[in-house]
């Protein structure tokens, strides 16, 4: 369903043009000062946390070692930021990944494995930057100007 987006000035004016937009899908207000706030029909996102939480504790028990490292060997095409991690920390996010998803699905709040997701990519960014070797060096003065790696 596609999204229908209203300024937060137009809604303040005139509400009653909310309710058609959410008949076609989700509603986005854009205001000038904040956030955008989305608006959705309880019953459709009480479904899809449902659908999600379902199939996380479905998946999770037949995601044996064999089919868990399938995965790891996959994930490279199905989330190419991975391939910038190095081996042991790509292991690493998606062994993290299922536990989180099944955590958030018993919740049925996702925003924390939306949060893991945002944190690996950013990890996956300084990796293809060439940083990491000199983000895990040690401080050597506290308060000191750090200077830019060299590349």
């Amino acid at each position: 369903m596609p999204t229908q987006e209203v300024t937060w000035s137009a809604f303040l004016r005139e509400p009653a043009i909310i309710e058609p937009l959410l008949a076609r899908g989700d509603v986005v207000l854009r205001r000038r000062d904040g956030e955008p706030l989305r608006l959705s029909r309880e019953l459709k996102d009480a479904g899809e946390r449902e659908a999600l939480s379902a199939a996380a504790r479905l998946l999770a028990p037949v995601l044996s070692d064999h089919a868990r490292k399938s995965v790891e060997k996959n994930a490279e095409g199905q989330l190419p930021w991975t391939r910038f991690l190095p081996a042991e920390d790509r292991h690493t996010f998606l062994t993290e990944f299922l536990r989180q998803f099944e955590a958030c699905a018993d919740l049925g709040d996702f925003s924390a494995l939306g949060r893991l997701l945002a944190e690996w990519k950013n990890t996956a960014a300084v990796h293809a930057e060439g940083l990491a070797g000199a983000l895990k060096r040690p401080i050597k003065t506290v308060g000191g100007r750090v200077r830019r790696p060299a590349r």
